[in-house]
């Protein structure tokens, strides 16, 4: 198949894939569905499923050896990705996760709003159009929902959120169109609906299913090994990955104590009880990133690392509110791979006005003025924003689409460490933060393992990291919330890390020098370590 036949074959796959998922299409920033919802009723389900044998079939039939080394990568792209929905087919999430629906509702307005290629008022109308649908939405989660599968703790958070999203669409969406505009009357209207559809739902989860929901999270040992194997191409079965989450704990504590001595404590968690104490309020947090995304930008630059992106924008922005259940300190939202633009928006999370001020207080203590270079480093430049930006200008079709977590949240801790190599993250506060986000990011290996086989409780989980990374314990839940949610996820940042340190020390033995070497990995998009590694010519 020559490479003219294959692009069509793959943007023949995009194409159908945002067709069945609109809210998807949207956030990649294509437009041709914005005033539909998906289908979500049982046979909208068997049709994401038929897609992905249908999908597999074909690209499978492709000899890959009849392609150019471009097009190999994106059918092996595509298939971990079309196998890796395979893997937790049996896990029937459209069975057991009743903020799959309400989140449709929610992030379908939501990103109506942020993906700006269309005027205002034409996003806003069909925005009105698409809200009309979220009853149906809704009505199906009730039909699909088995309780005896569903994890209570799953019922909270999907309420959380749907409450938080009825004032989203009700109130703040409305706000947005101009006054007397068709648009304004017509949000009115369909906000109320879909405000009033996610109040009876969160009714709904919190009178009617919390009561019977048994479940769990729980996707077992072999659907874990699938995604780890056939998804994100590792070499790890659930053993190893733990053992790797172990020994880089272990390793990662005793640098931890050696920070410390130098700032005259003998246990680390001394160090950082005092640094927290150093915080900004809540009116400066938001100002206070903004500040070290600035500082960062202008850091990276000059230390010439890669050839920084065209176009680029990063809005620094306070957390929305239906966002904030399972992103308990910050999130980034990139920019959509199909938009022209590259405005990325990077969300603080304050804390909910209706904490007691002790919960307020542990929440801010998260955001330590040491630790706010870390993260800005982390999540904007030259971290997610400027990679996923860089990404996003790939002409392949197939990685504007799918992209892994691994490389990408691995990406993302590697730069901590290289911008601490640099000297921009030189104050040995801040030192000693970003080895507890080693930590942190360690302990997440050992509880995804943990939560995603089902040798976890989810209280054994928060405990474990409140006494081990030093996590605020309502932080901590909100993080293992977010676990129970994406198997693999949370140890995708430990695990791309150490790829990408291997893969840095290849390159380095052959002649590649460091913007070389950053810039190659940055021109590909965001692949599985294992096939970036081929397509830079740095295999094992």
């Amino acid at each position: 198949m020559d490479a003219h036949a294959f692009a069509a074959l793959v943007a023949r796959h995009v194409k159908e894939r945002y067709e069945m998922d609109p809210v998807a299409a949207t956030a990649a920033g294509i437009h041709d569905h914005d005033h539909r919802l998906p289908d979500t009723t049982g046979p909208g389900f068997g049709d994401r499923n038929a897609f992905v044998d249908r999908w597999m079939a074909e690209l499978e039939a492709v000899p890959p050896q009849d392609l150019g080394p471009l097009e190999r990568t994106d059918r092996a792209l595509l298939l971990a990705d079309l196998r890796g929905q395979r893997a937790v087919r049996d896990f029937a999430r459209w069975r057991r996760d009743p903020g799959m629906y309400s989140n449709i509702v929610i992030r379908a307005a939501y990103y109506q709003l942020i993906r700006e290629t269309l005027i205002l008022d034409e996003r806003l109308g069909r925005t009105a159009e698409r809200l009309g649908h979220s009853g149906d939405v809704l009505a199906s989660a009730r039909e699909n929902i088995d309780p005896d599968l569903v994890p209570p703790v799953w019922v909270v958070t999907a309420g959380e959120q749907a409450a938080a999203g009825a004032t989203f669409v009700r109130a703040v969406l409305p706000s947005m169109a101009p006054e007397g505009s068709r648009a304004k009357r017509d949000l009115l209207t369909a906000g109320k609906h879909a405000g009033d559809a996610l109040d009876a739902y969160a009714s709904w989860l919190r009178d009617d299913l919390m009561r019977r929901a048994r479940g769990t999270w729980a996707v077992g040992p072999d659907v874990f090994e699938a995604l780890l194997r056939d998804r994100e191409l590792t070499d790890h079965d659930r053993v190893s990955l733990q053992r790797f989450g172990e020994d880089l704990y272990r390793e990662t504590e005793a640098r931890l104590a050696e920070a410390a001595l130098a700032l005259g404590d003998s246990d680390w968690r001394a160090s950082v009880a005092r640094i927290r104490a150093d915080h900004p309020s809540e009116d400066e947090l938001v100002e206070a990133y903004r500040t070290e995304m600035e500082r960062s930008r202008e850091a990276a630059r000059r230390a010439d690392l890669a050839t920084f992106p065209e176009r680029e924008e990063l809005v620094v922005e306070a957390m929305p509110d239906f966002a904030r259940p399972t992103a308990p300190y910050a999130l980034y939202v990139g920019a959509g791979a199909f938009e022209p633009h590259r405005r990325g928006r990077f969300w603080v999370t304050l804390p909910p006005a209706t904490d007691p001020p002790n919960v307020r207080e542990e929440r801010l203590q998260g955001h330590p003025r040491a630790g706010i270079p870390v993260i800005a480093c982390h999540e904007g430049y030259p971290g997610h924003h400027m990679q996923l930006t860089l990404a996003a200008d790939h002409p392949s079709l197939a990685r504007k689409a799918v992209r892994s977590n691994v490389f990408t949240e691995g990406w993302g801790l590697y730069i901590e460490e290289l911008m601490t190599q640099l000297g921009h993250l030189s104050s040995a506060e801040t030192r000693l933060l970003r080895l507890q986000d080693v930590l942190w990011r360690a302990a997440r290996v050992v509880v995804d393992v943990g939560l995603a086989t089902g040798t976890m409780s989810f209280e054994q989980a928060v405990r474990f990291m409140v006494d081990g990374p030093k996590l605020e314990r309502p932080n901590a839940i909100a993080e293992v919330r977010r676990y129970t949610y994406d198997p693999l996820q949370p140890s995708s940042y430990a695990l791309g890390r150490a790829a990408i340190l291997e893969l840095r020390d290849r390159a380095k033995r052959r002649g590649f020098g460091m913007k070389q070497f950053h810039d190659t990995l940055l021109a590909a998009g965001s692949l599985p370590p294992k096939l970036l590694a081929i397509e830079a010519g740095i295999p094992d």
